[in-house]
């Protein structure tokens, strides 16, 4: 599921089992103070053996390469119109850290069952000349190792004070910053071990106005 999803639209897929999610924020505008920022544009973030031509239009690119356009506090993306335009918007902000979260305000009425709002490592990997972020691993924040086709179930790790599971366990919710900076950073280590089945991607700045 996660191979082929966007990361940073995330909250369109709260389906997808061990999101750590919040019902309120819990970053405010402090808290992106010294953070640092993604370069606006067109972003690409393909799955692992997507082939696409960064210079083409992103209307053609195919939904595996994860295309979006970040703004200076919004993301558009995820389903596209007729003409091929993409038609989700979440807000979104960028706080501060070792790596930095971006908290992503799902949109109303998407999932009854998910969280409000969800929570996604950046680790930047590359900056351009004005110190804008244009290309970083991207991961989403999970209580639990992601399950693998045809691979045992991963034993459940012990969560942090803070983090409760959904009473279907579907999800995790917490109202703790610290914790959910731990489930961040210990998702950095599920989201990219190397394999196929890492859910994990890298994201990259492409260009500055789609077309």
């Amino acid at each position: 599921m996660f191979r082929n999803a966007v990361i940073l639209m995330a909250a369109l897929w709260l389906g997808a089992c061990s999101t750590v999610g919040s019902d309120t924020p819990l970053f405010a505008a402090a808290d992106t103070v010294g953070a640092p920022v993604l370069r606006p544009g067109l972003w690409a973030a393909p799955s692992r053996g997507c082939r696409f031509s960064s210079k083409a239009d992103a209307a053609k690119w195919p939904d595996c390469a994860n295309g979006v356009v970040v703004g200076a506090s919004r993301l558009v993306g995820g389903r596209r119109d007729a003409s091929g335009a993409f038609t989700e918007v979440l807000p979104f902000s960028l706080a501060a850290g070792d790596p930095p979260v971006m908290q992503i305000e799902t949109p109303p009425g998407h999932d009854l069952r998910g969280p409000r709002f969800v929570y996604v490592g950046v680790r930047p990997l590359a900056s351009d000349e004005v110190g804008e972020i244009v290309k970083a691993r991207i991961w989403l924040a999970l209580c639990a190792p992601p399950v693998v086709a045809g691979a045992p179930a991963p034993r459940p790790p012990k969560l942090p004070a803070g983090v409760i599971p959904s009473k279907d366990k579907s999800y995790c919710i917490t109202r703790n910053k610290l914790a959910l900076r731990s489930m961040v950073r210990t998702s950095e280590g599920w989201a990219f071990q190397g394999t196929q089945d890492d859910y994990g991607l890298v994201a990259f700045w492409v260009r500055d106005e789609p077309r």
